[in-house]
């Protein structure tokens, strides 16, 4: 699945060298993997959800520091980052 910014349709989340930014689609297979991501049962609470980079697997969605990361989780802290209640 990817991962749609709703006030800037076209433009979606994409894991770039770990890092995770916001780009607009450019219909490459690069693009595709990057901004490919596996949902998950939420890493801190199963009610809510994890996403899994598909590019990179076993590194996860996560905030931290005001920014968006892929990252491989391993404390307490980094499961709470990489865990979202959706609207």
């Amino acid at each position: 699945m990817s991962l749609e910014s709703t006030s800037n349709p076209g433009y979606y989340l994409r894991n770039r060298n770990n890092e995770i930014w916001l780009d607009k689609n450019d219909g490459t297979t690069g693009f595709k993997n990057g901004a490919s991501f596996t949902r998950r049962a939420g890493q801190s609470d199963p009610a809510a959800v994890s996403f899994e980079s598909m590019s990179a697997p076993g590194r996860y969605l996560r905030h931290y520091n005001y920014a968006l990361y892929a990252q491989p989780l391993s404390t307490a802290a980094d499961l709470a980052d990489a865990t979202f209640y959706l609207e």
